[in-house]
Formats: C-alpha cells, sequence, structure tokens
C-alpha cells in the first residue's frame, strides 16, 4: 500500500500530572450518577440494574465504564434523532476527517511524484529475470540442533559435526540417507529431508536466502538459524513463464516503482527535521489507549509527544487518533514495546507533516468533494440512528420527549446486555457529540456499580468470562 495512504489510514508534565489535569471532574461530588449527557443522567442504581440482565457479566468496574460510555453515546445520539430526522445538527466532521486527510494528501502525491512507468518488453524480461518473482524452490536439509543453553564446547560439537556432514554431502553423498540418519528435523527427516516446494517469505531469513542462492544440485555450507544448524541442498527450481505472467509483472513493477518514489519523497521530506519521540510520550500514549475519552485541560493537550523542527506532535493529537481506533486497535496498542510505540508515533508526525505539506502546497477538498464526503457520512449515521430505533420517537401517553428518548435508549442498552443486539459503535462520533452536546461519565462509581451486582448474585456463581464482542461496523468505516 501507498506510504502516503497507509500513513493516513494510520489514523494512526508526567502521566500523572496530565491526568489529574484532564480529570478534575473524577473528584467532583457526583457519588450517585454513573454518566450524565444533555440533561439526562445514568444512576448507580440503574447502571447495576442493567448489568444485572445478564449474570454473565463480569461485575468489573471495566465493564461499568463500556455500559456508562455506551449509554452517553445513544443518549446523545437518540436526543439529535428526535429532534431532528435528518441528524444535520450533528457535525459530522469527526467521521469524515480521515477521508478529508488522505484525499489532500493524495492530492500532493499527484503533484511531487512523476515516474516514468514505462517498459519496453525487453526491459521488463530483465526485471523478471534478475527478481524472479513467483519462485519456488524444492529443498532438502539435514537440521543439527542446537539447545538454547549450549555451552561453548556443545556448540563447537555440533557444528563439527555440521561441517563434516556439508562435506560428504558436497562430496556426492546421498543427501537422503544422510537426512534420515542426522537430521533431528522430525517432520521431514523421515522423508530424507524433503521439505517440498515452498516460496520466498516461507521460511526463516538465513534459511531462505541460502536455499535461493542455490541452483538445482547445490549443497550449501552450514548455515545457522534460531533452530540450529542446517545443510541445505536444493533440488529443484521452478520459475513462472514469463510471457504467460508478463501482464501482472507489468503492473506489480509499475507500482513498485511508483512506491520507491513515494518513500524517497517522504524520506527526503521528514528526515531533515529531526523527528524525535520524547521520553515520557510512552506512558501518556497508553493512557490515551486505555482512556481515550478522557478530558484533557489545554495545558495537557498541548503537550508535545514528538518533536521535530518547526512543530510537534501533540497528546491532544495522539487523542484525536485513539478516539478513531476501535477497542481491538486500541487494545493492541497496549501491548505495544517502547519500540512499537515510538514507530506508531513517528508515522503518525509523518502523518501530520504530510497533511501540512499538502496544505502548504495549496491542497484541499472542493465543495463538491466535501458535500459528496458529508452525504455519505449522514447516511451512514442515519443508518446507524435507524438499526438503534432512534429515528422517529414518540412519546407514549403520559411520557414526555425526555422520557422517550431515554426509555427508547434504554430498550436498546437492555437488548445489548442480554446478548440480544449488537452494540452499535459510534466511534469518533461519540467523542464528537459530547464536545457539542455535553456528555462525560464519573469513573469514581465504577466500582460502587460493580460490587451493588456482585452482591445480589449467588455465591456459588463465580465470575464466568464476559463474551467477546464481535466487531462492528462505525460511521467512520472502522478507520
Amino acid at each position: 500500500m501507498s506510504r502516503f495512504v497507509a500513513s493516513i489510514v494510520l489514523l494512526a508534565t508526567t502521566v500523572v500530572v496530565g491526568a489529574c489535569d484532564g480529570l478534575g471532574q473524577a473528584m467532583t461530588a457526583h457519588t450517585d450518577i454513573v454518566a450524565r449527557a444533555a440533561g439526562h443522567e445514568l444512576t448507580v442504581d440503574e447502571a447495576a440494574g442493567l448489568l444485572r440482565l445478564n449474570p454473565r457479566l463480569p461485575a468489573q468496574p471495566e465493564v461499568v465504564e463500556a455500559l456508562a460510555n455506551l449509554w452517553v453515546d445513544y443518549i446523545l445520539l437518540a436526543k439529535a434523532a428526535s429532534e431532528d430526522s435528518t441528524l444535520r445538527s450533528i457535525d459530522i466532521t469527526p467521521l469524515i476527517q480521515n477521508e478529508i486527510d488522505q484525499a489532500i494528501v493524495l492530492k500532493l502525491r499527484d503533484q511531487v511524484i512523476q515516474v516514468d512507468t514505462s517498459f519496453t518488453d525487453e526491459e521488463l524480461r530483465a526485471m523478471f529475470e534478475r527478481e524472479q518473482p513467483g519462485l519456488q524452490v524444492r529443498a532438502r536439509h539435514i537440521l543439527l540442533r542446537l539447545p538454547p543453553d549450549a555451552t561453548p564446547a556443545q556448540r563447537d560439537s555440533v557444528l563439527a559435526l555440521a561441517r563434516d556432514l556439508q562435506q560428504r554431502a558436497a562430496s556426492g553423498a546421498d543427501f537422503a540417507a544422510l537426512a534420515t540418519e542426522y537430521s533431528q528435523d522430525p517432520g521431514s527427516a523421515k522423508q530424507g529431508g524433503d521439505l517440498g516446494l515452498f516460496s520466498r517469505g516461507q521460511m526463516v531469513p538465513p534459511f531462505e536466502e541460502a536455499a535461493f542462492a542455490l541452483q538445482v544440485g547445490e549443497v550449501s555450507d552450514v548455515v545457522e538459524t534460531p533452530f540450529g544448524f542446517h545443510i541445505i541442498k536444493v533440488e529443484e527450481r521452478h520459475l513462472p513463464d514469463f510471457e504467460q505472467v508478463k501482464d501482472a509483472f507489468r503492473q506489480q513493477a509499475q507500482v513498485t516503482i511508483q512506491l520507491e518514489a513515494e518513500e524517497a519523497y517522504v524520506k527526503n521530506l521528514t528526515e531533515p527535521l529531526g523527528i524525535e519521540v520524547q521520553d515520557d510520550a510512552y506512558e501518556v500514549s497508553r493512557e490515551l489507549a486505555r482512556r481515550p475519552e478522557m478530558k484533557l485541560s489545554a495545558r495537557a493537550a498541548g503537550r508535545t509527544l514528538v518533536s521535530y523542527k518547526g512543530g510537534g506532535f501533540t497528546a491532544g493529537e495522539l487523542q484525536e487518533v485513539m478516539r478513531r481506533f476501535d477497542v481491538s486497535q486500541r487494545s493492541t496498542v497496549l501491548q505495544f514495546p517502547d519500540e512499537r510505540l515510538a514507530d506508531m508515533l513517528r508515522a503518525l508526525t509523518q502523518n501530520e507533516i504530510l497533511i501540512q505539506e499538502a496544505r502548504r502546497n495549496g491542497h484541499d477538498l472542493t465543495r463538491e468533494e466535501r458535500d459528496s464526503l458529508e452525504s455519505q457520512a449522514y447516511s451512514r449515521l442515519a443508518a446507524i440512528a435507524g438499526a438503534a430505533g432512534f429515528r422517529g420517537i414518540q412519546p407514549r401517553d403520559g411520557e414526555t420527549q425526555a422520557q422517550a428518548v431515554e426509555r427508547v435508549t434504554n430498550e436498546l442498552l437492555q437488548g445489548i446486555v442480554k446478548g440480544e443486539r449488537s452494540a452499535l459503535p459510534l466511534g469518533p462520533l461519540g467523542y464528537a457529540m459530547r464536545e457539542q452536546y455535553g456528555g462525560t461519565t464519573f469513573d469514581r462509581t465504577y466500582q460502587r456499580v460493580a460490587s451493588m451486582v456482585e452482591a445480589t448474585r449467588p455465591m456459588n456463581m463465580g465470575q464466568p468470562q464476559a463474551p467477546q464482542p464481535q466487531p462492528q461496523p462505525t460511521p467512520d468505516g472502522g478507520q
């Protein structure tokens, strides 16, 4: 995938100070309120009542938190839909921002990347013979395993045997017989070390490099991999016929040249800026992945996580990205070691630099292009609201409109808790609606709700694992 496209799709003080700075609401006195949104409230008793509908749900603060956030999202969407069936009162920008950014960066690409992707058949054939795409080899090997805690003497002993076997095989000894007698690979030894046909990418790199460098009948030197010492003999090499794959290879070669040009452009643009991940960025990143809904003060949001000449990537910008990620994506981020987090942060910073460069070059959407994106987003949102039952909410006898909104929202949540209906995640729209209409959760109540639910369950019930939610489409396509 193009760096220009992939990088956009990836949108892709200490943490304690930042958290306290941005989460002052958690220290308020709302001990009986789990969540509040647009004048509606979810009480501790109501939240506990919802969770009691499914005894399989663990009585844990994390489950209460998930319920509270769903309640806020749904109340706000239901209220907006009941007041305006077109939903045009909702600021749709968070749903299309990713597409806007991608579109203007692609316009930059078309402006700055000009490469010749035409090839004569002779040039294409030479490239094909040099790269040998689709090449497969059939090889045999002898594996001598080396214990992870092998002493130098043990290593020398195993290596000496491997070199002896290599010399015997290279001198013409029956390779299959040697493999059957000596190889410690249980999957191939009985077949004379035969591994069958394999392509590039199927073996560990040192083994693959050696095997694909051999011609038919040749025996490799001793090759070390994490499995031990190998001696390899190639018996067949299969390369597709050029004429049969010429057209597909031409397209592949054109894409490769385009990608190489894009990689070079991005490198030339970003390397001189000295992108540097700050030491404390890892803790902040994990905290935002864990709690993307947290409220950040202006100071906390402006905190630089990645610096570069002329700018920086901030905690507020990372929060926007995390709000675009679904639960599984954020969970993956939480498992990243520091090195992977650093790669992610650098890639996101490169995204920012590319977008800024596109705008400096005058690229933006036309009014028609933006209208088209907005229309598609409103259609997706209308489908979500319709599936949730939020369109055309009518009060029953004696109900106010606000009570009708709460009733329909609670009916949806009851179905979700019981497992009868699927959750309808709103992605970044949920956070945007909180900014637009007002909505918050109070995490100090989560444990209280969990304790109330636990106290009403039979002592011998235990805590079975909650069923894992299935991925659901979000209004922004899951980006």
